[in-house]
């Protein structure tokens, strides 16, 4: 898969090279022609398998030593690699990495074609070609099987088509050594194509990122689906995205597929409902206004950051940095949550959030963050918004997970814009014990922002035990965090099939049995399985090389490797002696790329030691009370949190008159936006509704449809944005004439018996059921705060009058 190669200098400008198969020649980067270019999607359930080809041509006199890079969702089991070079086709067998890398060597030093496929980071692959023939043709094929993640309510695919810039601090060891011309452009035709199978039936398929054609089957035991990308296209600037509306969402399923080496991998799927109370906070903001921020990236942070600070709770502490070469905050140390600091912050995000602070330097900002000393009886949550990577990627993450005061302090990450590195966004908030999000440029980013903070003022929800009938039970070593609505994924290898498995949660518990166990026969789930239960620091490092090699996954101890035993003249670039020596791994390693289509700019070369390429821990793993046996299973729990999650009462306060909505009222949120975009709603889904003691909500006419906002119009300034920056921290409005001029409503002469903030905050709860009633989950904290503002200052058939007639008023316009 050919990328376009993006470099952040360190005055924050960017170099673009657009290419694939490059190779370095006299102190130039030639790209390799490319013809052709392919995926190929197969998703089943909670599951997908990419199949990525490229065709390239060698069209140099010369036989070349080739390199480039492909981006993934972090995590992914690779498992297949194939490369047909005329009529001989290749096959890629997993070894462990240094066999691989002597084996590659000694094939390119005595003349013969060889590959080499590696993670090079969690969510970035490198290819390297050994001995590409003169006047060749190679064509490429990759696979590799990726959990989805799981998003209001709908399944969520993404095919990563960029690797974003990796930006070097001043303060590294090594400087930039230099930059090098490319000569080489074109484009050429990309396919897209995707096959689907869910459980329930699909009530949608979207793509808020290109034009797509689908149509719809059904085979035995499951809902199909398939579709591609409308036309060709020669370009894509963006990531693909791809969105599943289901008919029962809420399903919990077990899908398992016999081995060949004798076990049974599972899969465990399952959306928890916690209860979980809100906890007082201190919110502390980290915002990116790196020079790469700059257009629509930082509009959508100011957007985001509008929302935040509008939708706090009242009793918190926040405060705001914001970030490039340098750093600066908003008050040295956090302060309460009024009027005053509500009104200082706004103006703050308006004059200062911009992208004018040079490269991405988020390592000190961070430190300084949790090195202040804590708000007592108040726990730190820090939400950082970035667009890009950093070299340092590693020690970003290893300073999250080593911070102290952990039940005190979590991470959380908003990843703005095409192209992110899904590393830090994903190992910031996984050493965090926070949730990561991924905003992309078309989609809408208010939601994400509510979702982030409902996680962030959440209390800890935990998994205490898991346990398969016949087997023994499993407990976490570390806590495994739960948010509600978020889909948790557990994976096993076991000897037997168990007839039931339950997960004890704080609070809860959630049975699958038998009934709800699906067998598939893909051949290619027991690899992903194989691959997060050696990779995810539940066995040794021993175990998790044989488990590799057992299931042919690569994994940061394995490779792919294939060698043509045909011998072919010499390359010279490339000769064994400096095979991995460190300038060659420092060339190798400069080529950040992403895309999907030959040609460019600018390339740059970058010191190995400035990469940073390490992996992050990942969270939520699990090992057993005893020692375990040969045959006992080995539990993995993988939390994909690109998802929602709230659980909001007011500490110490279980009126629900008086506390914002909690989990149960999101979730009742959510399924009632389901029913709205699948028009009447299904027949599961609302016996699930009532089943969790819901009734589904019955709209008034034009209520949750009129001027509601789609993915496209998320623009800084419209009108939910105005209506909400018009409230103080208490969610109430003061001034009807502003809110009247948003609106462009007319003089309001009745409801003289009540005080003006009164009038004003019901026409204000009004307008957001009226005018946005299908982002009730964006809105719905802020409203929370102005319902419990009017408790007790007037009465329920007050209200209930009063909210009726500024219906009326607001209809007659």
């Amino acid at each position: 898969m050919p990328f376009a190669n993006k470099v952040k200098l360190q005055d924050g400008n960017l170099g673009v090279v657009e290419c694939g198969l490059v190779v370095k020649h006299e102190d130039q980067a030639i790209g390799i022609p490319l013809t052709h270019v392919a995926a190929e999607i197969d998703i089943t359930f909670c599951a997908a398998e990419v199949k990525l080809t490229q065709t390239y041509l060698n069209n140099s006199p010369d036989p070349l030593n080739c390199v480039y890079f492909f981006p993934t969702e972090t995590s992914v089991a690779l498992h297949k690699f194939t490369a047909t070079i005329g009529d001989r086709k290749l096959s890629g067998v997993v070894k462990e990495k240094e066999v691989a890398r002597e084996e590659f060597s000694d094939a390119v030093s005595q003349g013969k074609t060889a590959f080499l496929l590696e993670q090079l980071k969690p969510d970035i692959m490198e290819l390297m070609v050994g001995n590409l023939g003169s006047n060749e043709t190679c064509q490429i094929e990759i696979c590799y099987i990726q959990e989805l993640p799981f998003q209001d309510l709908l399944t969520r695919f993404t095919l990563p088509t960029s690797i974003a810039p990796r930006y070097i601090p001043a303060s590294d060891p090594d400087p930039v050594v230099g930059l090098m011309n490319m000569q080489y452009t074109g484009d050429v035709p990309l396919s897209i194509g995707f096959q689907i199978k869910m459980r329930s039936e699909i009530k949608n398929i979207t793509s808020p990122s290109h034009k797509v054609e689908v149509t719809q089957h059904s085979e035995e035991g499951w809902f199909c689906a398939g579709g591609t990308l409308e036309d060709f296209t020669s370009l894509l600037d963006r990531d693909f995205v791809l969105t599943l509306e289901c008919d029962d969402p809420l399903l919990p399923v077990v899908l398992y597929e016999n081995t060949e080496q004798g076990e049974v991998a599972l899969m465990m799927s399952f959306i928890p409902e916690t209860h979980a109370k809100d906890r007082l906070c201190e919110f502390v903001f980290i915002v990116d206004c790196s020079g790469s921020m700059n257009g629509d990236r930082i509009s959508k942070a100011r957007e985001a950051m509008r929302v935040f600070i509008q939708s706090l709770p009242e009793d918190c502490y926040f405060n705001i940095i914001r970030f490039g070469s340098s750093y600066e905050v908003l008050t040295s140390k956090s302060v309460p949550y009024n009027d005053e600091t509500l009104t200082k912050a706004k103006d703050y995000i308006e004059k200062s959030v911009h992208a004018d602070l040079g490269g991405t330097e988020i390592l000190d900002p961070l430190k300084t963050v949790l090195g202040w000393k804590y708000e007592k009886g108040y726990e730190r949550q820090i939400l950082i918004l970035t667009d890009g990577a950093v070299s340092n990627t590693e020690n970003v993450i290893k300073t999250i997970k080593n911070r102290s005061n952990k039940d005190k302090c979590r991470v959380f990450s908003l990843g703005i814009g095409d192209g992110v590195s899904r590393e830090l966004v994903t190992g910031m908030a996984e050493a965090g014990d926070g949730i990561q999000l991924f905003c992309t440029s078309n989609e809408p980013m208010r939601e994400k922002v509510i979702r982030m903070l409902s996680c962030a003022c959440s209390n800890r929800s935990e998994i205490s035990c898991v346990e398969m009938e016949g087997q023994e039970s499993i407990t976490p070593p570390v806590p495994v965090t739960l948010f509600t609505g978020e889909k948790t994924i557990l994976y096993t290898l076991t000897p037997t099939l168990p007839a039931e498995i339950t997960v004890h949660c704080s609070g809860s518990k959630h049975t699958v049995t038998s009934g709800n166990f699906v067998q598939v026969h893909s051949g290619k789930m027991p690899k992903l399985v194989a691959h997060k239960v050696a990779t995810g620091g539940v066995v040794s490092e021993g175990r998790g090389v044989e488990l590799a090699l057992n299931y042919q996954v690569v994994t940061k101890e394995t490779s792919f490797v294939c060698v043509d035993g045909d011998v072919t003249t010499t390359a010279n670039m490339l000769p064994k002696s400096n095979m991995w020596d460190d300038e060659m791994e420092m060339q190798m390693m400069s080529l950040q790329a992403c895309g999907l289509n030959g040609g460019g700019h600018q390339l740059r070369s970058m010191p190995k030691k400035s990469m940073g390429f390490g992996l992050p821990s990942f969270g939520g793993l699990f090992s057993r009370k005893k020692k375990a046996k040969i045959h006992t299973p080995t539990l993995r729990c993988a939390r994909r949190v690109e998802l929602l999650h709230v659980e909001d009462t007011s500490d110490g306060n279980n009126d629900p008159a008086s506390a914002p909505p909690g989990g149960s009222d999101l979730m009742k949120i959510l399924l009632e936006k389901q029913n709205r975009r699948s028009g009447a709603g299904s027949s599961l889904t609302k016996k699930r509704m009532e089943k969790r003691g819901f009734s589904r909500r019955t709209l008034s006419p034009g209520v949750g449809e009129g001027g509601s906002l789609e993915a496209g119009e998320d623009e800084p300034g419209d009108q939910l944005t105005k209506l909400m920056d018009l409230a103080d921290t208490k969610g109430r409005f003061t001034d009807l004439a502003k809110i009247r001029a948003v609106f462009k409503l007319g003089e309001l002469t009745a409801a003289s018996n009540f005080a003006e903030d009164i009038v004003a905050t019901v026409l204000a709860l009004v307008l957001l059921e009226i005018k946005f009633g299908v982002q009730r989950d964006v809105w719905y904290r802020f409203a929370g705060k102005s319902e419990k503002w009017l408790d007790g200052k007037i009465s329920k058939e007050e209200l209930k009058n009063l909210k009726d007639e500024m219906k009326n008023f607001v209809s007659s316009f």
